[in-house]
């Protein structure tokens, strides 16, 4: 869904499911890893759905679940073919979806590779950026850190007790130097203090500094995308004029626990309405999970680096 730029027009929120969002944490375990990569869910043969792109989102699906991580070779198409029970037109159809969407890298003589981490594209708050390492070209640069006093509606939002500290980090999205996005993004203090002790203002947050590291898995959130006009501060920090065009985002982000999930962040991000658009994406096999995604207009920003 692309929103119209020049006015503010609201829309309704996205809930997304606890499917993986983006690039999940890497599985740690050998043997679950060697378990998932051998079984993994089947193709259903009744459904509308065509089989190779019914096979490249059960791929997608684990590469994103850190059943296959960056660098590391996909099984070969006869014995893809074999596990799922199809033919080997079908593995290329899907795998050609994946290279195009530049999920893996396919390397003549020597087969396929997942890809390098690639910038999410899904809006969120910073916890959404922290799932995997930011790829080289990526930089969230930290612009303030500190406990704040927060209104009642994020408190509530975010399941923090009136007695309990709430952190608010203010970061900024850039590709290539480039900036794309402010966040405000608010954690409750003790659930946070990792990544409070990481951040330093006017510092760039450490490439490999990940949610994995200290225990977090995200599961679903919910967004609100709106257009709007932006401060002077987010003007200034972008280089485009005050009140120019932006997209708004307010988000929850949740984390699983052992009792299912709860709020993790609650995440207020403004998106450059220059250099981006937004869109909707359903995924084909299953219609429920909805996601808000952002991507670049600009071609030049937009081409892989070189």
């Amino acid at each position: 869904m692309r929103g119209r730029i020049g006015h503010r027009a609201r829309a309704a929120p996205v809930l997304t499911t606890d499917q993986a969002l983006s690039y999940a944490p890497c599985v740690a375990d050998p043997a679950a890893h060697a378990a998932s990569a051998a079984g993994g869910p089947g193709l259903d043969r009744t459904s509308f759905v065509p089989l190779y792109y019914q096979l490249q989102e059960v791929l997608k699906e684990q590469i994103e679940s850190g059943v296959w991580r960056a660098g590391e070779a996909l099984p070969s198409e006869p014995e893809l073919a074999r596990r799922f029970g199809i033919s080997r037109v079908v593995v290329r159809q899907a795998l050609a979806i994946l290279a195009d969407d530049r999920q893996i890298v396919r390397v003549k003589g020597r087969g396929t590779f997942v890809a390098p981490p690639k910038l999410d594209a899904r809006a969120g708050g910073l916890s959404r950026l922290l799932v995997t390492p930011r790829p080289p070209d990526a930089t969230i640069e930290a612009l303030d850190v500190r406990v704040a006093h927060v209104e009642d509606s994020i408190r509530r939002e975010l399941g923090a007790e009136p007695d309990q500290d709430v952190l608010r980090v203010t970061t900024c999205l850039s590709l290539r130097e480039v900036p794309l996005s402010i966040s405000y993004s608010f954690f409750r203090r003790a659930e946070a203090a990792w990544l409070e002790a990481a951040v330093r203002p006017g510092g760039e947050l450490p490439r490999d500094l990940v949610l994995a590291g200290h225990g977090v898995e995200l599961a679903h959130a919910r967004v609100t995308v709106e257009t709007s006009q932006c401060g002077q501060f987010e003007a200034d920090r972008f280089g485009i004029p005050h009140r120019s065009a932006v997209f708004l985002a307010v988000c929850t982000e949740y984390r699983r626990d052992r009792e299912g999930t709860r709020p993790f962040e609650v995440a207020r991000a403004e998106y450059r309405g220059d250099l981006l658009r937004f869109r909707l994406e359903v995924s084909a096999s299953r219609p429920e999970d909805m996601h808000a995604i952002w991507e670049l207009t600009d071609p030049a920003l937009a081409a892989p680096a070189s």
